[in-house]
């Protein structure tokens, strides 16, 4: 007898955005749709990597699972509900182990095909609260499949949905699931899987890909996303200076934390569905990671939540800490920091005397007699230089010549950022580092930019990044920061580009641009995504 049971809800669901990712994770039920070949009319996919197309139209999950998920991660029990893993059909008693590919399904007037597992991704430790619920899903073949469509139709909530035939018994899901992560080294195993008729062809292609390179996939990177997370608490709120107050983290389950280094910074995900990005200022060798931030009234909403609602006791997830502003090492830096922007030079100079290298501070404040961090910085007088509007730097004169083998680095708003590149024009750009803490805010136009390798024209509205665009027509771009910081998404350009990262040097931008802040200065741009 062929697994049975019963349509219990039928779910669907637009992209929006998700903590820092785009998602049509949330669907919401509805009591009838109908269904083409590339599934549920209405339903949306945004990342049509893993998800979308006609071998992946249509996700089924067995809602028994929900219990199992439950017990094993009580924290986030009130969670794992019904529709919670994005599937459209919730149903109960079909599962992993008593369905298979190419298994053909009844429902409603739709004929289905099993066609693979569900790849989870880290999207579900969001979702879920849990930063290890996509690889305990995957671990213990609990991650639902996917469908195409071979009949099209009409599905109600409540249709009888069934097995009506099943043509390689040998293959259930989990089996499959087991030669794709564990038994990747069976021959015979992935020789069967790479031809097997039903399979996605995504899936043969990894089979096939084993056969004839020896090698295995990494999937840890769809599993935690770009930088592993961490579920920490604050353990201590400190008031810095005025506006600024330091924040204290450690983990939740008193792991030790991952090493970091100079320039290093941590990507905070706040309960108000910010993500943001904040310097480590704390020494290298430190039991809590430590970050400054100044309370800007007109900020995005991170340092708001943070100076007002942010508490001793608060647990976020945090990403590892990742470092596009690492320091050279050389004989001599030149750190050029302005207000918060000291932060990174904090950690910058232990560094330069734990290696010997000697450093000079400039450091431009708005009152020369009281500013942030001057008792850390009292240590270093005779290699620290304070400014302000009675006794300005000057950029200019301080970088108009320097002897062999200097790094300059400078960290502030994007405007004195920018500044001191213009006067470092001369130097080497392998020379010259820099960090905004922030992207700077411009009033965005829509434009309509055209992926070469296709001749796709996406539009761009004035509310969304190039980026995102780009993802929501299912097109993979690496990313990494989002704020135009890392310079991990750039592309190759056509066009005219209103440039506003903080990481490409001059000449890289006549041939690169950053998706996830730069656009079009005019109606039309065009890119290459390979």
């Amino acid at each position: 007898m062929y697994p049975q049971s019963t349509i219990d809800e039928l779910r669907l669901g637009k992209v929006k955005r998700f903590f820092s990712v785009s998602s049509a994770i949330d669907k919401h039920t509805t009591h009838s749709c109908r269904v083409t070949k590339l599934g549920l009319v209405g339903d949306e996919q945004a990342d049509r990597k893993f998800h979308g197309g006609v071998d992946r139209a249509i996700l089924q999950y067995d809602s028994q699972h929900y219990k199992q998920l439950s017990d094993t991660f009580p924290n986030s029990s009130h969670l794992f509900v019904e529709g919670g893993f994005g599937e459209n059909l919730v149903v109960a008693g079909m599962n992993e182990k008593n369905m298979c590919v190419g298994d053909k399904v009844k429902v409603g007037t739709v004929l289905l095909e099993v066609t693979q597992p569900r790849q989870p991704c880290f999207k579900l430790n969001h979702r879920f609260e849990e930063s290890t619920a996509a690889r305990f899903s995957q671990n213990n073949c609990i991650t639902g499949w996917l469908y195409r469509v071979l009949e099209e139709g009409v599905i109600q909530q409540g249709d009888i949905i069934k097995v009506t035939e099943r043509a390689y018994p040998q293959w259930t899901i989990a089996k499959v699931q087991h030669f794709l992560y564990n038994e990747t080294d069976n021959r015979e195993a992935t020789r069967q899987l790479s031809t097997l008729p039903p399979l996605a062809n995504d899936i043969k292609n990894v089979f096939k890909h084993r056969l004839d390179n020896n090698d295995v996939e990494d999937w840890s990177k769809r599993l935690t996303g770009d930088n592993a997370r961490l579920e920490m608490r604050i353990v201590d709120i400190v008031t810095e200076f005025k506006d600024i107050k330091r924040f204290y983290f450690s983990r939740t389950d008193l792991g030790p934390l991952p090493e970091f280094s100079a320039g290093s910074h941590i990507t905070l995900q706040l309960p108000n569905g910010l993500s943001r990005a904040y310097s480590l200022c704390n020494s290298l060798d430190n039991d809590t990671y430590q970050i400054a931030v100044s309370h800007a009234i007109d900020g995005r909403g991170g340092s708001k939540y943070l100076h007002t609602a942010a508490k001793v006791g608060d647990t976020l997830s945090i990403s590892s800490p990742a470092n596009f502003f690492k320091m050279a090492r050389a004989p001599h830096h030149v750190f050029i920091a302005a207000g918060i922007g000291i932060t990174p030079f904090i950690v910058m100079i232990e560094e330069a005397l734990l290696h010997n290298e000697t450093f000079e501070l400039h450091y431009c404040v708005k009152n020369i007699s009281n500013y942030p961090f001057k008792e850390q910085l009292t240590g270093y007088l005779n290699s620290t230089n304070i400014y302000d509007s009675t006794a300005p730097l000057n950029i200019s004169e301080l970088l108009h010549t320097h002897a062999k083998g200097t790094h300059v680095y400078t960290c502030g708003n994007p405007r004195f950022v920018n500044l001191v590149r213009e006067n470092a024009t001369h130097w080497n750009d392998n020379n010259v580092h820099f960090e905004n803490f922030s992207a700077e805010e411009t009033e965005n136009t829509p434009f309509v930019v055209t992926i070469e390798e296709s001749g796709q024209e996406i539009e761009v509205g004035p509310n969304v990044t190039m980026l995102e665009a780009i993802r929501n027509e299912g097109i993979l771009i690496e990313s990494s920061c989002e704020n135009g910081l890392c310079g991990r998404c750039k592309v190759a350009y056509n066009g005219d580009v209103d440039h506003r990262d903080s990481v490409l040097t001059k000449s890289e931008k006549i041939k690169y641009l950053t998706p996830c802040v730069s656009r079009a200065k005019n109606d039309e741009l065009s890119i290459s995504v390979t």
